[in-house]
């Protein structure tokens, strides 16, 4: 089902009128079946842009309590710094609203499952934004390793590289966080496994390391080996502060599958991430350059039509939360891998849940 079908719309309330919440509104704002009935943000600054950027005539408030209740709306949309998910994501539930929340869902699996409980308690789509998932390249590497064409996978390789050492700007709340790589950027290159392979991660050992002379505080490169469900390793590394002398990648790294019946090989547009080349290699070394497919709508609209799609039809969505929970899963355990500098198994992090609840 498409916004295009003139199905009825959904009223939508945005909290986060930051710099990524400024390009979240104008898409919400623009988007045919998207109704936007108010906006959130605690910063007059960031009020004062809507207002004259998006309508002057939309309703802006500094909380989302407030907005509540002055406001009616269908769905939250939450777009606000990953420690705030959690307060904002419960309050628009049990007010009985739908949700899509950037990424992360939450800051640890805890909050994340009582997330997904409170929004099957009140029959509400609860969805990650994972909008790396809505670009053409991935869909074609799912697709071929989806239909078979690589045989069973053998092994999964994705280097990442992007020189951000002042990219954010100075003071940007990147440059102060603990592991800006792992929890902002490789959570994208996590779920994106997942969509690969189809398959969850079983365990993670991970590293990293400084950048000495940049305005990153803590470290923002990391390796790592995972295991898949089926034995599968996976190979990671990822530097948002690399040495000049070496290239970016693209911002969807570069990524290796290898399996029984061939290789395939995606090389990302340094320039353009909704572009690039993936090529297939037979065992004989034949190679075949993979055509991308066509999209109704890419990256974060893609993300913002699934949510339309879900709500509209009540139906889970491809990244919800329930399914989600899997790629937080491999964030976190990355990071406690590296804080801990051992092997995580995500069945003990999930158990150890489990246990503190009892």
């Amino acid at each position: 089902m498409n916004l295009d079908d003139n199905g009825p719309p959904i009223r939508v309330i945005q909290v986060g009128l930051g710099g990524f919440g400024r390009s979240w509104a104008q898409l919400a704002h623009r988007t045919d079946g998207i109704a936007m009935t108010g906006a959130v943000d605690p910063f007059p600054a960031a009020r004062e842009w809507a207002a004259r950027e998006l309508d002057s005539q939309l309703p802006l408030y500094a909380s989302l309590t407030e907005a509540l209740h002055v406001v009616e709306c269908d769905a939250v949309l939450v777009i606000t710094p990953p420690p705030t998910h959690y307060a904002i994501v419960s309050e628009a539930l049990r007010a009985g609203k739908h949700v899509l929340v950037e990424k992360p869902l939450a800051m640890s699996l805890a909050e994340a499952d009582e997330l997904i409980a409170l929004a099957d308690a009140v029959g509400r789509i609860l969805m990650v934004s994972q909008n790396y998932r809505y670009r053409a390249p991935l869909r074609a590497v799912q697709q071929i390793v989806a239909g078979g064409q690589l045989g069973d996978l053998i092994a999964v390789n994705a280097e990442f590289r992007r020189h951000t050492q002042t990219l954010f700007g100075e003071g940007n709340f990147r440059y102060q966080m603990e592991h800006p790589l792992v929890l902002d950027m490789s959570i994208h290159h996590f779920d994106m496994l997942r969509a690969i392979t189809g398959k969850n991660v079983v365990s993670v050992d991970a590293r990293s390391w400084k950048a000495p002379g940049t305005w990153y505080q803590h470290d923002p490169a990391a390796t790592a080996l995972m295991e898949l469900e089926g034995g599968i390793p996976f190979t990671y590394q990822g530097d948002w502060a690399p040495r000049q002398s070496l290239p970016d990648t693209s911002w969807n790294a570069d990524w290796t599958l290898r399996g029984e019946l061939g290789t395939l090989v995606w090389i990302g547009d340094v320039d353009n991430a909704f572009s690039g080349r993936i090529v297939f290699e037979s065992p004989e070394g034949e190679r075949k350059e993979i055509e991308l497919p066509g999209l109704d709508a890419i990256d974060r609209e893609g993300s913002l039509r699934a949510f339309w799609a879900a709500v509209v039809t009540n139906t889970e969505p491809e990244t919800s939360a329930k399914d989600n929970i899997n790629s937080l899963a491999i964030v976190l355990a990355a990071i406690a891998s590296i804080e801990r500098r051992e092997a995580i198994p995500i069945a003990g992090m999930r158990e150890d849940v489990a246990k503190r609840r009892q």
